[in-house]
């Protein structure tokens, strides 16, 4: 009895704590919704080929009806996996921080070619659905460009913030104050870095400058070694919870398998902050692989493979506050089917006369394409996706 009485009660705390955790304000309900529909014309200037380890200088010019604005600044090629695509994403470094396509100002700027997800919309949904599931959570905001190469259209391409000091609203200040990009911290193997002198992948600062690598061996160490008692004393003083958990139901929505472990960063504003998750690189998602493979739940996110995860997922009180947050998205409309299907059609009609120009240079059979389907083939596989998904999460937080 003992036991029942104490679950009523976790559950009744969570009701209270989840009541008070806000989604941000910016959020519409879904009959209304609206996202930013700024599609601006872009056009590099450079004068020789845009190269992948290291960055040239280039002229960039903004177009907004009759509106021109140049900016100066640098630019390179950029992805991992992606970097072998025919289309090219590319990083800009400008000369000063600017607001291009309505978008706060800033001087670092990502030009994704998302060429592997025909729908253009995977990225976008998956940040602007974890900013609008509280005003605490952070993610790359975003806009759509035409883009030029020397005056040549280039392709259609999703503008977004990159994530760092200024987009992250670090404490410049704070000692404490950390970026690290997907830090190989949740699993218990080594890896092959990719830099074996920034193994943690720190992005600030500068591990140059100040080499914060003891914070990310310290945490591993928690993770993996601290006891039962601990753990459950020193998880919610180390990681902001709420945060934690709009980012495992983001994990469970999308079926982002790739999520899990990597495309995130893992960040701290301050000396009094706690480490939070903000997503990146979500083209791995709702019914795609990151490689363009169809998958429509043939393989299911285990978000359990992140250590952090598996031993929250042994405490009654995250399993009840995780499905506390579900049922409450989909109350106030953010999660429910309705809702993200509407936001999958808005995307559509912005950008569809956009994509079809972009596939006259980037044609939809390509070979690293999986299939020829088209622009309207792959919204139907999005939409089929999220109706076998929603009521399968329906069941498992019924039964969690």
């Amino acid at each position: 009895m003992k036991i029942k009485y104490l679950l009523f009660f976790l559950f009744f705390q969570c009701i209270v704590s989840c009541s008070k955790q806000e989604p941000n304000s910016n959020f519409i309900s879904q009959n209304d919704f609206s996202p930013n529909d700024a599609i601006v014309d872009l056009n590099i200037v450079v004068d020789q080929e845009i190269p992948i380890s290291n960055d040239i200088e280039m002229e960039l010019y903004e177009s907004q009806g009759d509106a021109v604005i140049f900016y100066e600044g640098k630019i390179e090629r950029r992805g991992g996996f992606s970097i072998g695509f025919p289309k090219h994403s590319y990083k800009l470094d400008l000369s000063g921080d600017h607001a291009i396509a309505n978008l706060p100002e800033d001087d670092d700027w990502i030009l994704n070619a998302n060429y592997i997800d025909k729908t253009f919309i995977r990225h976008r949904l998956s940040y602007e659905l974890f900013s609008d599931m509280d005003n605490n959570n952070e993610a790359p905001l975003c806009a759509y460009a035409n883009v030029e190469l020397n005056f040549e259209y280039n392709g259609f391409y999703l503008l977004t913030e990159r994530l760092d000091k200024s987009s992250l609203g670090i404490n410049g200040a704070s000692n404490q104050a950390v970026i690290f990009k997907e830090p190989p911290i949740f699993i218990e193997e080594e890896i092959e870095p990719q830099n074996p002198a920034n193994y943690y992948q720190q992005v600030y600062p500068k591990i140059e400058e100040l080499d914060q690598t003891a914070l990310m061996e310290e945490l591993k160490s928690f993770l993996y070694n601290s006891s039962e008692s601990v753990f459950d004393e020193e998880v919610e003083q180390l990681f902001d919870i709420n945060n934690v958990i709009d980012w495992h139901l983001l994990l469970l929505l999308s079926n982002n398998n790739d999520g899990v472990l990597k495309n995130f960063y893992l960040y701290k504003k301050d000396d009094g902050s706690q480490y939070q998750f903000a997503p990146w690189d979500y083209d791995h998602s709702f019914g795609r692989d990151g490689d363009n493979e169809l998958n429509l739940l043939e393989r299911v996110v285990n978000p359990e493979r992140s250590i952090l995860l598996k031993r929250l997922m042994e405490r009654d009180w995250y399993r009840i506050k995780l499905k506390t947050r579900w049922s409450a998205l989909n109350m106030i409309g953010l999660f429910s089917l309705d809702n993200l299907k509407n936001r999958v059609e808005v995307y559509k009609n912005l950008i569809n006369t956009q994509v079809q120009k972009n596939y006259e240079i980037w044609p939809v059979d390509g070979p690293w394409y999986y299939d020829d389907n088209s622009f309207e083939q792959e919204f139907d596989i999005f939409n089929q996706y999220l109706e076998l998904r929603h009521p399968q999460l329906i069941d498992y937080f019924d039964q969690l």
